[in-house]
């Protein structure tokens, strides 16, 4: 792709981290958020030093988002990258041992965040030629190939699926040139996943860059808007 500006939510670590310095030694202009309480931690540091534009943003704090909205004022957006998340390893539990806060919290993080993420910066991605909302989903959200346990995660991942289609539909229906994609990068190791994870990050990250610059577009014509796809641009079964 072109030079683009891309907003990475959830930057400082992970699969953000990977993909924010990627587009960004790519020659793009790319913007990364971190929780406002994690600013002294070191990897928002390192962040920092990579030449990344840093925000603020808490998925869980609506105010949060719509200031980070603001400050990026009247700016083009090209991609906005919904990729904060919770996951939590005892979640491989099996349902009956949840709670109704256990669902909600994943819930908050993992589908309302992106939720009025997205809202908050559609102004900016309207100015766009080819906007993409690209939100990180995971194959737990797949309910064909479901093998129980992880119920929070799944629900909250599946319900990142049902968003990413309904805002692609709605967009459509309001003229609107933005198209969205719910991906799942890989099974991989970092932080989130306690350094568990049997792809691999340089494939996988190598492949989920390409697949966004190829999106919307016409070699692109094979990733659909709305859908659900792996890091390399494979078609997941809902």
């Amino acid at each position: 792709m072109s030079t683009e500006t891309v907003l990475v939510i959830g930057a400082n670590r992970g699969i953000g981290f990977e993909l924010a310095t990627r587009l960004l030694r790519k020659g793009h202009k790319v913007f990364g958020t971190y929780r406002p309480h994690t600013k002294d931690d070191v990897s928002v540091a390192e962040l920092k030093r990579t030449g990344v534009q840093t925000l603020e943003l808490d998925y869980a704090d609506e105010d949060s988002i719509n200031a980070a909205a603001q400050s990026v004022g009247g700016e083009k957006l090209d991609v906005l990258i919904n990729c904060g998340a919770i996951y939590n390893t005892w979640d491989e539990k099996p349902f009956t041992e949840q709670t109704a806060e256990d669902l909600l919290s994943h819930f908050k993080i993992n589908v309302v965040g992106p939720f009025l993420a997205s809202k908050a910066f559609l102004p900016a991605l309207q100015k766009a030629e080819n906007a993409r909302i690209i939100t990180m989903s995971s194959d737990f959200a797949s309910i064909a190939d479901n093998t129980g346990g992880n119920v929070c995660y799944r629900l909250s991942k599946a319900g990142v699926n049902q968003l990413t289609r309904t805002m692609a539909i709605d967009l459509g229906k309001l003229g609107s040139q933005v198209k969205t994609l719910a991906v799942h990068p890989g099974c991989l190791p970092t932080k989130m996943s306690e350094w568990t994870g049997d792809d691999n990050m340089e494939e996988c990250m190598s492949n989920l860059v390409e697949v966004i610059a190829r999106f919307g577009t016409a070699s692109g014509a094979d990733i659909p808007n709305g859908g659900y796809v792996k890091w390399n641009g494979d078609i997941m079964a809902y």
